[in-house]
């Protein structure tokens, strides 16, 4: 671990039907620690669109695993985990940034208009291989209209099921739907690659301590 502390992320995938519920699960179990010794902050995302695979994304930062395992043996929160829904798969990984640009949003004390991340499933030997390529359009990305912030997140053990997870921050749905279909953006994609399936999706965030 460093000084930069490291960063909790969870994906879920769940039905539309129960996001309410959950969100509202969340808010009373991240507020069982959010006073816990190491927790520093925590944004719940959810999806605009129905049909995106994850349906919500928890990304939290904690200054170490050790401070978090600490806070989850708390018997409050421990009675609280013991009601985890049945209706949702959860993916969850401790990640290190290993790419940024722009000042984040949350830093400054502001609310991101939208919140675009893409979680990407692929071995964890090929994301060497990965990354130059995944950096060569992120640059051409950020010097958009619109682009606000962006971290790449890797993911510290090798059994995680996303081993990359990008979160960025944009003024609006549309800048960000711009950018994407820049021809000199669209010209710089992969090539469809069986050992990489990305989810990529636009969320809000529903809560936040």
């Amino acid at each position: 671990m460093t000084d930069n502390g490291i960063t909790l992320i969870d994906a879920w995938e769940l039905p539309e039907d129960r996001m309410d519920e959950s969100v509202a699960r969340w808010r009373e179990r991240v507020g069982l620690i959010a006073s816990a010794p190491g927790f520093r902050d925590a944004r719940l995302h959810r999806r605009l669109r129905p049909e995106s695979r994850l349906g919500l994304v928890n990304v939290a930062h904690w200054d170490s695993v050790e401070a978090r395992d600490t806070a989850l043996a708390r018997p409050d929160f421990t009675a609280s985990a013991a009601r985890a829904a049945d209706y949702a798969t959860v993916h969850g990984g401790w990640y290190e940034v290993v790419a940024a640009s722009g000042t984040a949003a949350e830093s400054a004390g502001e609310e991101p208009g939208i919140t675009f991340i893409n979680a990407f499933e692929l071995p964890a030997e090929e994301v060497d291989a990965f990354l130059p390529r995944w950096l060569d359009r992120a640059e051409l990305m950020s010097g958009a209209p619109g682009f606000q912030d962006f971290r790449l997140h890797r993911a510290v053990a090798p059994d995680t099921r996303f081993q990359l997870v990008n979160v960025a921050h944009w003024t609006s749905p549309e800048a960000w739907r711009t950018a994407r279909d820049d021809p000199r953006f669209q010209r710089r994609l992969p090539a469809p690659s069986g050992s990489v399936t990305a989810s990529p999706a636009l969320f809000r965030v529903a809560a936040a301590f």
